[in-house]
């Protein structure tokens, strides 16, 4: 859940910053506005190959290291 509520708080920040609508970063990643919406409201949780199509409409990096993945592991205990 901590990842899930994270990707959603990048994605928005990001296209706040962009500029963006959900309806531009839908066509950019080849999908239906709908199906962005859920993602971002929680209601679908994205796997990694989601998240990278996201990050990659976005022109972002996606980057996940040992701290993270750590504080997943405890989030989770």
């Amino acid at each position: 859940m901590v990842l899930q509520e994270e990707f959603r708080r990048i994605v928005k920040d990001e296209l706040a910053r962009q500029g963006m609508s959900q309806r531009e970063l839908a066509r950019r990643m080849g999908v239906a506005n709908p199906m962005v919406n859920q993602y971002l409201t929680g209601k679908i949780c994205p796997g990694l190959d989601v998240v990278e199509k996201f990050f990659n409409a976005l022109h972002i990096s996606l980057q996940i290291g040992p701290q993270e993945v750590q504080q997943t592991v405890e989030s989770v205990k």
